[in-house]
């Protein structure tokens, strides 16, 4: 349910939104697909009975709603840097405090030696770093392609 539910609201994107933003996306899957494998040799966090059991990221969580959040706040926000910023740190501090401790109750999974405040100024970098890349490489990229 978590990997597909999500998917369900992806026809109200848009077509042209979807292709615009997809480079940011799978960029920003495999940053935290890297940081998840990372956390298993760190013990920042443990996921309870992953989809595929060799990994440790959790591919349901990071294909299913944090893919389909990422294109949401792009499309309702980009170019807008400080709107970007603000329901960042909205969804961030959500996933960080309240849905963490939900996650934690529901033996989804178990938070290590990270804190909650670590992880969610984690994903606030994240969060930058997926704006920079979408300014910096994907919108100069389209811009020379329909020139």
């Amino acid at each position: 349910m978590l990997l597909v539910l999500p998917w369900l609201t992806a026809g109200k994107l848009g077509k042209k939104t979807l292709l615009r933003f997809l480079p940011t996306i799978v960029f920003s899957d495999l940053v935290i697909a890297l940081i998840s494998e990372l956390s298993q040799k760190l013990k920042w966090w443990k996921v309870r009975n992953p989809l595929f059991p060799k990994l440790a990221t959790d591919v349901s969580f990071v294909f299913g709603p944090f893919t389909i959040i990422n294109f949401w706040i792009f499309k309702l926000t980009f170019k807008r840097f400080w709107l970007y910023v603000l329901l960042n740190i909205f969804a961030d501090y959500l996933f960080a405090y309240p849905l963490t401790t939900i996650a934690e109750k529901l033996r989804i999974y178990k938070m290590g030696r990270m804190s909650r405040k670590q992880l969610f100024l984690l994903s606030l970098a994240v969060a930058l770093l997926n704006y920079l890349y979408q300014s910096l490489f994907v919108e100069p990229l389209r811009r020379n392609q329909k020139t």
